[in-house]
């Protein structure tokens, strides 16, 4: 292949890749001030939704809310393509409350592209990457296969499942691709591979797709849509300028339905376990834990009598439906087989047969907290490459990195999420100090602040720091200004607004609160259990307009403002054990009031600061006192 000497076009960043990592960093990059060139080898494909078109869920849903917040895409399209809505847990609080959209395939990926080219600053490259350019330690730009050359300061890598991706169906079917229908990645990898990078290998898969003309719904549990109670985003107006208060205009709702993998469907699983790539020695990478194969899901979990399966529609274009719940690298024949085992499936037609995937990942602890490679200068990982799972994670990390890379090329401060402001400064900070031995998946449990850390709230909490790193357009500021407002608003009406016993006792009715013996203020009664604020409102005569989730965040608040006043007190405290910096030229080896243990796994991870440091596991409280001593004795010792 025949190079240009000559860069074609030179850009502050580039982001390799255009899925939900590198659409978000291409847009976050636009945003803190960068030029920016996205590659991607087909512009037909930004945005797609390889797997589940969905987006959301527990934990996940709080990130989409993050990266909205931050000004990415991933809400703002899904607000655009939703084809189902529902707020997951509602019967726990809506302290836990998760949203989770259902998005129409097609839609979805034409409202990212839309989005994206609305930033002037990007430009979008259509090319296959062969290799980064470098000039020792430090990237330079890139070239594709297609001969055309690029130039940066700073370079996003996004590849996904791309980098030299393997799909499995069976023992015997082996295709070199990053998903179905589209090639892999070497030539990255191996120049990758050349420059020192460790390189691991994980695995994930996908469920086949049926054509839902030949289903039976006739018993089938129809699950229908809650659109109409909330939207993802709070920038509604963002692609078309509408009159205040009034609602995005959603696609036409679909619903899902709820079937069963029983009895047959598992005995003929078990009767061809040794087929399927994972169990037959075909693949020896790990998968994810939390998103099992049904071939896991029957060798696991013996004694369930069955397993939930969800038919989630693909979009409006098509009849084609998602068999959620039965991922799968069993070879087609038995595929079919167990799905016409499934009740409503008897004489169902399979559309594209599972399959397995493995592929290259980088593990993230070769990044520091920025996912700037420590061992190549402008270089930033983000996404499935960092051995994450799952889109949300993916989006995430795609505001850091291109955060980052902008920033860093305008030599400006790092932009840093701690844990104690985010699940997004989770999941980094997680990749980073502690690396990953399966695909990385976000959860509640792994958020030490996750009553103060909610979905509700993300607005509130991050719209300071994207202010102060100038990501929003003057629109922008007026609609979040206006959000936030609505929300202190509703916290003042409560307040200064009494509710009489006449008003307020048939909400309480079944509450086991005692019912009011005289006027009290809404806000009192508001930090009840099973009283909504909105309820109160209502039933005290209050006219507002305020937005719904507004109300909703005011209510969470007033109700558990003692439980949230001492984890923001803990926040406070890992905050401020953030400022304190660990410089990269610490000699750890030489710390010997640390523990052995300690001693190597600081030099290995090289933490930024005292409070990554706490987050590696195994190094202790008295580890961390004595590196606290090391420090202030090194900064009295003259140079």
């Amino acid at each position: 292949m025949h190079y240009s000497p000559h860069p074609e076009a030179t850009f502050d960043v580039l982001v390799v890749g255009a899925g939900h990592a590198g659409t978000e960093a291409a847009v976050a990059a636009a945003r803190a001030g960068a030029s920016v060139g996205l590659v991607t080898s087909a512009l037909e494909t930004i945005g797609q939704m390889s797997c589940n078109p969905a987006i959301g869920g527990v934990a996940k849903g709080t990130v989409v809310r993050e990266v909205d917040a931050l000004g990415g895409l991933m809400g703002r399209a899904t607000d655009l393509a939703m084809l189902q809505f529902r707020m997951l847990n509602q019967g726990k609080g809506p302290a836990v409350w998760a949203p989770r959209a259902q998005c129409d395939r097609g839609l979805y990926r034409r409202a990212v592209r839309t989005l994206l080219e609305e930033h002037a600053g990007i430009h979008t490259i259509q090319g296959t990457v062969a290799r980064l350019l470098l000039d020792g330690d430090r990237v330079t730009g890139l070239e594709t296969l297609e001969g055309r050359r690029f130039a940066a300061r700073a370079v996003v890598l996004t590849t996904g499942t791309f980098g030299r991706g393997k799909l499995h169906i069976g023992t015997g079917t082996q295709i070199a691709g990053g998903r179905a229908g589209e090639g892999a990645n070497a030539q990255l990898g191996e120049q990758l591979d050349a420059a020192g990078l460790e390189t691991r290998r994980f695995k994930t898969g996908t469920p086949p797709r049926i054509d839902g003309r030949s289903v039976d719904y006739t018993d089938l549990v129809v699950q229908p849509s809650e659109v109409e109670e909330h939207d993802w985003s709070w920038s509604h107006f963002w692609s078309t300028p509408r009159r205040s208060g009034e609602r995005t205009r959603h696609p036409e709702q679909m619903p899902c339905w709820i079937t069963y993998l029983e009895a047959p469907g598992k005995s003929i699983i078990e009767a061809h376990i040794n087929e399927s790539a994972m169990y037959g020695g075909a693949i020896a990478s790990q998968g994810p834990r939390y998103c099992p194969s049904v071939e896991d899901k029957v060798v696991k979990f013996p004694q369930a009598e069955r397993h939930q399966l969800f038919l989630e529609p693909e979009g409006h274009d098509t009849r084609e439906l998602y068999v959620n719940g039965l991922s799968t690298s069993l070879p087609s024949t038995v595929q079919l087989e167990v799905l016409r085992s499934i009740a409503g499936l008897h004489d169902v037609r399979v559309t594209r047969a599972g399959y397995a995937i493995e592929y290259d990942y980088y593990p993230p602890t070769q990044l520091d907290s920025t996912l700037q490679s420590r061992a190549i200068a402008g270089l930033w990982f983000a996404g499935q490459v960092n051995g994450t799972t799952g889109y949300e994670e993916a989006a995430g990390q795609g505001v850091v990195a291109g955060i980052n890379a902008a920033r860093w090329v305008h030599e400006r401060e790092p932009f840093v999420l701690g844990r104690e402001t985010s699940y997004i400064g989770v999941l980094v900070d997680d990749l980073v100090t502690r690396g990953v031995d399966e695909p990385y998946r976000l959860f509640t449990s792994r958020s030490e602040f996750r009553l103060t850390v909610r979905q509700d709230n993300a607005l509130a909490r991050l719209s300071a720091l994207g202010e102060s790193a100038q990501l929003y357009s003057d629109r922008e500021r007026a609609l979040i200004d206006a959000r936030l407002g609505a929300e202190q608003q509703a916290i003042r009406i409560a307040e200064n607004t009494s509710i009489t016993p006449a008003q307020a006792d048939h909400l309480l009715v079944g509450t086991g609160t005692a019912p009011l013996t005289h006027a009290i203020r809404i806000a009192e009664v508001a930090k009840r259990q099973g009283v909504s604020l909105a309820a109160l409102f209502a039933a005290a005569g209050v006219a507002t307009t305020l937005p719904g989730d507004a109300v909703v965040t005011a209510e969470l608040e007033l109700k558990y403002a003692g439980y949230f006043l001492r984890e923001r007190r803990a926040a406070n405290r890992l905050a401020s054990m953030g400022e304190t910096v660990l410089p990269d030229s610490l000699e750890y080896a030489s710390l010997l009031t640390l523990s052995t243990e300690a001693r190597q796994k600081l030099a290995s991870r090289r933490p930024g600061t005292l409070a990554q440091a706490a987050s590696i596991p195994g190094i202790s409280p008295a580890d961390l006192q004595s590196l606290v001593f090391e420090l202030s004795r090194l900064r009295r010792v003259p140079e």
